[in-house]
């Protein structure tokens, strides 16, 4: 598996507007998935995929808890520094 590296918001918040093709100014951590990013479900889906191809574990149930952009980068930041299980 491969191993996370840390990443500054910045970082991420680039990485994610990429994989979800979304302005990257408009990533902030306050900022809901859904309702402000206008992702649908298939497109999430899709940017978890790619962040476990980064080697981001994630469940079905820990990405319905992945609401908005600071509730994500949280997550991965836990898991780079080895605070969080699957």
């Amino acid at each position: 598996m491969t191993r996370l590296e840390p990443l500054s918001f910045e970082a991420f918040r680039t990485i994610l507007a990429d994989m979800l093709d979304v302005d990257e100014a408009g990533v902030m951590p306050q900022t809901f998935f859904v309702p402000d990013l206008g992702v649908d479900s298939i497109r999430l889906i899709g940017a978890m995929l790619k962040l476990q191809k980064m080697g981001l574990q994630l469940s079905l149930e820990s990405i319905g808890l992945l609401e908005t952009v600071g509730d994500a980068y949280d997550y991965y930041q836990q898991q780079a520094a080895g605070n969080v299980e699957e």
